[in-house]
């Protein structure tokens, strides 16, 4: 499989913004054993409830299905119906309806869930987590110094750096600042290794100390102590020497405060942030201890987005949690649900516009996609309209939208300012061209985001651009140069090695290459895809339609034009017809590149028209056909 293709978001958008009680209707506990009794939900979550076409509120045959469709009110009102015995056995489920009665205003009902009495020695017996959640609850009843002497008592329990970032949050809150800094330095190591590649475990650390980093700058800066934000930040940029250009621009909007949403923390976003913080890390826990049991993570993460979702009944407002539970349902193919959950916020914005325009454009709905584009563009100011520009693009051309999408590049290189943003620009433009059929002028926009931003994503961008205009022996000295830089990368690998296939006669260099690239990832899809068309191209089609379906079955429920587009050649060559055609029509339907759908398009009308590939011996794989040297390039 050709490389994945760099997101149209900006960099430095993603580094600063991934960083940074509501009033409502009281009243008694929504706990009862009977399910013909109402239940009583904060305002917050009556928003979300989904209607059906007549007009009746949605129902729900279990909670799963409740979250699946982004309906907070159908989860709690699910949950609140069960008996007491049964929510007990999942702690969250309480935890999930007392944050509901706490965005309510109602914290004697929250603790009631939480079975809190007051009595700190009683107390003591509950779960940690709801102690710590106790702590947030006299914060949000305005008492502070209680509710940090509370958290420094019970923190203890929480998982990883979760309870020391949920002190820092408070400690801003209540304005003591100072000892909020002092948590961040404390938590800051004083040698950072990022990671190597996306496959490298060292990615899980990073992440965490970025975070505290990144904190720790945003706190500088809201006191107005720029150069020591700075100084800060510059930790990381020391880390990632190649992603200098994207860090400058980071380190600069320190100063100025561009594209810095860097508000002072709220009781509420406080709550929600280090609630977040726990999410993740529990998310983390459960992925780590599956893979050290063997297992591999599938299907929606349910945990995580009724946490998620239970965060928004505190803070609505946040975009952040409100973007990674759209997330979470898009890539499960839940789209009416992703589209749900963006056009339920108490306020739209571009950005959720944006979302809902690519979960209504994948239910199908394109009228609803190029509207919600047009909305995003609409209510779009100066701060955000770089950013909106970047999805609006990018739906254009799903939209097949030619011109509309053409239209938009001269704006886009136009607000791009620094060198980041420009090479974001650049890059994106060069996509856009590559999806339209014209490879050569996307190879100059991808050579000039090259040269203002010389990392290792423009490279590999750049390459696959000259490959598909033809200048194949400038794309493999870029190919082969990156294998060398990146020897363990699996995606790198990939890539070097579906290009040998595709665009070169040298089948056996590629099918041993590729072979590395799934020796290191043996789950991934794309890389298993591309191992299976080496196959193909080989001749073996039996062992080729079986990794190539392995693929497919391993992103499902999400779908992708390539992997349906080999599984249509084998099946035809197999005499299995109707198969070809349906995983034709299942690859035009996941928006191809116009060139590639084309393509696909014919073939569904005709079938193939090229003859089986001729089987060949499969080359021979040693320890040597696994190292490269730099003589090779």
């Amino acid at each position: 499989m050709s490389p994945k293709p760099l997101l149209f978001a900006s960099v430095l958008a993603l580094a600063l913004t991934a960083c940074a009680a509501v009033p409502g209707e009281a009243g008694p506990s929504a706990a009862t054993e009977s399910t013909q009794v109402a239940v009583r939900l904060s305002p917050a979550a009556r928003a979300t409830a989904v209607f059906e076409a007549d007009g009746n509120q949605a129902t729900y045959d279990a909670p799963l299905d409740a979250l699946k469709a982004g309906d907070t009110a159908g989860y709690l009102t699910l949950l609140a119906r069960m008996p007491a015995d049964e929510r007990d056995e999942d702690k969250f489920a309480n935890a999930y309806l007392a944050l509901d009665r706490a965005s309510a205003g109602d914290m004697a009902a929250a603790r009631a869930y939480l079975r809190l009495t007051g009595d700190e020695t009683s107390d003591m017996e509950q779960p940690g987590f709801y102690l710590w959640v106790d702590a947030w609850l006299k914060a949000l009843e305005g008492d502070l110094e209680g509710a940090i002497n509370r958290h420094r008592e019970v923190a203890g329990g929480m998982p990883g750096i979760t309870a020391d970032l949920s002190l820092a949050a408070m400690l801003e809150a209540a304005g003591r600042n100072d000892e909020a800094l002092a948590v961040y330095e404390a938590l800051t190591p004083t040698k950072i290794q990022a990671p190597e590649h996306e496959f490298d475990p060292q990615g899980i650390i990073f992440a965490h100390i970025s975070t505290v980093i990144v904190r720790h700058s945003l706190l500088l800066q809201r006191m107005g102590r720029i150069e020591e934000a700075q100084q800060v930040y510059q930790q990381l940029a020391d880390a990632e020497p190649e992603q200098a250009t994207s860090y400058a621009a980071a380190i600069d909007s320190l100063q100025t405060g561009k594209n810095l949403d860097n508000e002072p923390l709220t009781v509420k976003t406080g709550f929600a942030l280090a609630l977040s913080d726990v999410s993740y890390a529990m998310q983390q826990q459960r992925y780590i201890q599956t893979v050290m049991m063997g297992g591999t993570i599938s299907g929606l993460d349910d945990k995580r987005t009724a946490f998620d979702l239970a965060i928004l009944l505190i803070d609505p407002e946040n975009e952040n949690i409100r973007a990674g539970v759209i997330d979470a349902l898009y890539s499960e193919a839940l789209y009416p649900g992703a589209a749900h959950v963006a056009l339920t916020a108490p306020e739209t914005s571009p950005s959720l516009q944006i979302s809902a325009a690519q979960a209504l454009l994948m239910s199908g709905d394109e009228a609803a996609a190029r509207s919600a584009v047009e909305r995003a563009l609409a209510i779009t100011d100066d701060k955000d309209r770089l950013s909106t520009l970047y999805g609006a693009l990018q739906l254009r051309a799903l939209l097949d939208d030619r011109q509309a999408a053409f239209d938009l590049v001269p704006e886009l290189l136009g607000l791009a300012e620094n060198p980041a943003e420009k090479a974001a620009a650049l890059g994106a433009s060069s996509s856009i061209y590559l999806h339209f059929g014209e490879p050569a002028k996307a190879a100059e926009y991808a050579r000039d985001a090259r040269t203002l931003d010389d990392t290792h994503e423009r490279r590999m961008v750049l390459a696959d651009a000259l490959g598909q205009a033809g200048h194949i022996n400038d794309a493999l000295v870029i190919l082969r140069s990156e294998r060398v830089a990146r020897p363990n990368d699996p995606y790198t690998l990939n890539s070097l090695g579906y290009f040998l296939i595709t665009r070169t006669d040298k089948y056996e260099e590629g099918y041993k290459v590729l072979a590395r690239a799934l020796l290191l990832a043996d789950s991934d899809p794309y890389i298993a895809d591309s191992f299976g068309w080496a196959l193909y191209q080989l001749g073996d089609l039996d062992r080729a339609k079986g990794l190539i379906e392995s693929a497919r079955e391993e992103l499902s429920p999400q779908s992708h034009w390539e992997i349906e587009d080999h599984l249509g050649d084998i099946y035809w060559h197999l005499d299995r017809k109707d198969d070809a055609r349906a995983a034709w029509k299942l690859a035009l339907d996941n928006y191809p590149p116009k060139a590639d759908g084309e393509r696909i398009a014919a073939k569904l009308a005709d079938g193939l028209t090229t003859p089986r590939p001729e089987k060949r011996p499969l080359p021979e794989i040693s320890l040597e056909d696994l190292e490269v040297e730099r003589q090779d390039i």
